[in-house]
């Protein structure tokens, strides 16, 4: 065996070298953006998904216990205080990255708590007003139905997105250790292969 590269040797050697760098550091910048999309997402199941969860229970427990007040006492009994912390609950809920449907069912759910607030501590004379607020409560229930469905949704989505990533960012590791093996093999090969056998003199 020749133990000294030639001219070429030398050349072919950084070659693959450089080739092997400019490997890992795409596969870097890479894996780099995989993780960065994986963040993201994380952060919005957490923020624009979970919180929301939340935001839709305590509007959900306001809504029980008008209606509560509407069957026991037959008043809607909506302090103040009450009513401002459904405006902050609402207003936080607009500051989450919301989808087109999403905003549309928080635009009519605004409407609808307004409507019920409009009516705060009045008392409710007939049957009939009370089946009217009382359907007024249910109509409101399920906009918040249908919110909470897209938090699942959106959830789920978010979820496929970060998993998509992750089998993506475990196969091109795959393929850089494949790649390395290979560059590695090759650069063995180049450094202790007999000189004629990788330049035959024809």
């Amino acid at each position: 065996m020749n133990a000294k590269l030639t001219l070429k040797q030398r050349i072919l050697v950084g070659f693959v070298l450089a080739l092997a760098f400019f490997l890992v550091l795409g596969s870097n910048l890479v894996d780099r953006r995989h993780f960065s999309t994986i963040h993201k997402t994380i952060e919005s199941i957490h923020d624009d998904r979970v919180v929301v969860q939340d935001y839709i229970y305590q509007l959900r427990n306001f809504l029980h216990d008008t209606e509560m007040g509407v069957l026991g006492t037959g008043k809607i009994a909506i302090s103040n205080e009450r009513d401002k912390q459904i405006t902050a609950i609402l207003d936080d809920f607009a500051e989450t990255e919301l989808t087109r449907e999403e905003a549309t069912f928080l635009k009519r759910l605004r409407q609808q708590f307004s409507s019920l607030g409009s009516n705060s501590s009045s008392s409710l004379r007939g049957q009939g007003a009370k089946s009217k607020i009382l359907e007024h409560i249910h109509s409101t229930k399920k906009t918040l139905d249908a919110l909470e469905e897209i938090q699942i949704e959106e959830s789920g989505h978010l979820t496929q997105v970060s998993e998509k990533s992750l089998s993506v960012n475990r196969m091109l590791s795959n393929l850089e250790i494949g790649f390395m093996i290979v560059l590695g093999v090759s650069i063995l090969m180049l450094a202790f292969q007999p000189i004629k056998t990788l330049y035959p003199i024809h």
